[in-house]
């Protein structure tokens, strides 16, 4: 049975070719920058390359007898891309990256099952902890993810979030009648005076449906528990975590009520048998949405010692946060328009950093008004910080014609009066060339315009780079563009 899985994973790895493919992007962009007194002349080459032979991903069944079977699924990849200095492996960068070229490969085993006829066991590992509840406003800026060398990579504005301290550990995952059971153990005896012992588990319910799927709910709960022993002493220090998760959703007509909530049990400390010392933390963060015909909107909020991240610079809420969000699409009233209202940290809970003291966060209330009608589109929002009284301010629109998209926006900010001014336009076009996007843009970061589309930048304040009112002698740059992604 073993060497008939082998045999023919190997087949699906060797003889299951698929395709090759080239990606990427080349691209030039020339930038003239200047004020009252200097002047900058600026020629840069983006590129990224991504080249990948791609093998078939394909599940392998093997017969036992006719209600069980073995299922094997694995897929192959040979890339050639760019490295991240200091990284494991390549990375395909996404043309703001260039370290120089490098090839690597990714064999994946995604699964490898014995299934029975409502139950199935995958010894390929177990699950992560369950994260059902997630902020609707509050993001973190720069949250890391792992690519497929093991490389970290930013993913910009992911929802915040608080996700139980629950440490797996390597196990099998089990499924039966929808159910899925995850679990492993590890035991390390290092010497006779210190030793190491570890587990996890997790498991998941299916959604239930009632009421003809009106109502659906769905659970799960994780455990993990990780002692190192040392038995001359007999202290024990251990690292405990216990999680669990719910989720509801309530349909009747038009209106749709749903809810999430996951919550953790965190406690380490030495464990002598006599006395113990150790710090208990629960958390809980959870969200209700409601939606109704044109109104859409949500309130998240999270408790608990642990602090609920968000930004750069290790900066969290503290004990308690509380956001709200509205959004009226007044399309159903045959008006091109959508307004959301929003408030984050409605509580002014106290924000923590692992450098300076707790300081009160403020209440960050905030409006924005689109429009969108035929080629037209236009956004005007505004938030202030009731604590640091800092405010900001962006309108902008773009106008799609025939053959060039064009756009301007003013984005403006200050405290108890106006700090700064920017201001960016663009004009691009994918359809001179095809295959080519051209474009000319002022005021905006050249690098950004050339990743993200001018389009994008417009809408987006952080990425102007125009400050009149800081500095009236610094004019701003225009930036000229071209791309080719292939």
């Amino acid at each position: 049975m073993k060497k008939g899985i082998i045999v023919l994973l190997i087949a699906v790895l060797v003889s299951g070719f698929a395709f090759a493919s080239l990606t990427g992007n080349a691209g030039i962009i020339y930038e003239a920058a200047f004020d009252k007194d200097n002047f900058a002349f600026i020629t840069e080459n983006k590129k990224s390359l991504s080249f990948s032979f791609t093998f078939a991903s394909e599940s392998v069944e093997i017969a036992g007898d006719e209600d069980v079977h073995v299922e094997v699924a694995a897929s192959a990849k040979f890339i050639l891309g760019s490295r991240v200095d200091g990284g494991k492996g390549i990375f395909i960068d996404d043309g703001t990256v260039d370290e120089g070229n490098g090839i690597g490969a990714v064999i994946k085993l995604d699964t490898a099952k014995i299934v029975g006829k409502n139950w199935y066991v995958d010894v390929t590992g177990t699950q992560d902890a369950y994260d059902y509840a997630k902020a609707a406003v509050l993001t973190i800026k720069s949250k890391e993810v792992k690519d497929d060398f093991g490389n970290f990579k930013k993913l910009d504005n992911q929802a915040a979030s608080y996700v139980s301290s629950y440490d797996a550990i390597d196990g099998v995952t089990v499924g039966f009648n929808g159910f899925t059971f995850s679990g492993g153990v590890d035991y390390l005896k290092l010497s006779d005076a210190l030793s190491v012992h570890a587990g996890s588990a997790t498991i998941e319910t299916p959604e239930f449906a009632f009421n003809d799927d009106a109502v659906k709910v769905q659970a799960a709960a994780e455990l993990s528990r990780g002692v190192l022993t040392i038995p001359t002493t007999q202290v024990k220090i251990a690292a405990t975590a216990v999680g669990a998760s719910a989720k509801a959703t309530v349909a009747i007509q038009d209106i749709t009520v749903g809810a999430a909530v996951d919550m953790g049990l965190d406690y380490m400390g030495a464990e002598d048998g006599i006395a113990t010392d150790k710090e208990t933390q629960f958390n809980v963060d959870a969200r209700v949405d409601f939606k109704y015909n044109f109104v859409d909107a949500s309130i998240y909020t999270y408790a608990g010692k642990a602090g609920l991240e968000f930004g750069d610079g290790f900066k969290y809420y503290k004990d308690f946060y509380l956001e709200a969000k509205a959004a009226f699409d007044l399309n159903a009233f045959e008006l091109p328009l959508k307004v959301t209202v929003s408030a984050k940290n409605i509580t002014n809970a106290e924000v923590e950093t692992l450098l300076l003291a707790p300081v009160k966060g403020g209440i960050d209330p905030s409006i924005k008004v689109e429009f969108a009608k035929d080629a037209i589109t236009a956004a005007a929002s505004f938030g202030i910080n009731t604590e640091s009284k800092v405010w900001k301010a962006l309108a902008y629109g773009t106008y799609a014609f025939e053959k060039f998209t064009a756009g301007a926006g003013v984005y403006l900010n200050g405290a108890s009066e106006m700090k700064s001014v920017g201001f960016g336009a663009f004009a691009e076009s994918d359809k001179l060339v095809n295959g080519a996007k051209f474009g000319l843009a002022y005021g905006l970061s050249p690098a950004d315009v050339y990743s993200d589309g001018a389009a994008a930048c417009i809408a987006d304040a952080d990425l102007y780079t125009s400050d009149f009112k800081a500095d009236p002698a610094a004019m701003g740059s225009v930036a000229a563009y071209c791309k080719i992604t292939f």
